[in-house]
């Protein structure tokens, strides 16, 4: 019977805790928010980091221009985030 109590009260927490990191922080919902709205073509979000910094892959500057200056005025107007991250994709031009 002990055992039993043991392994549900594990199962239990297992769940608790795995649903604590499957939630975004305010911050994320935002960046993701943005990034919605300011991704051109050619572009692929790899990642948003807790505190909302966006890393994501470009093809040529001109696209790396474009949504780094999008995220910058969409910043202006609301919650400031962190700067994005621009990353050339591994085997990429």
């Amino acid at each position: 019977m002990r055992t039993i109590v043991q392994v549900s009260g594990s199962c239990c927490l297992a769940l608790v805790l795995g649903a604590c990191v499957t939630a975004n922080s305010p911050q994320q919902d935002l960046a993701y928010e943005r990034w919605a709205r300011c991704a051109p073509p050619y572009t692929q979000i790899e990642r948003v980091d807790v505190d909302g910094r966006i890393t994501f892959l470009f093809s040529n500057s001109a696209t790396r221009q474009d949504v780094e200056q999008c995220l910058a005025e969409a910043g202006r107007a609301g919650s400031a985030l962190p700067a994005p991250r621009a990353v050339r994709p591994v085997g990429g031009p």
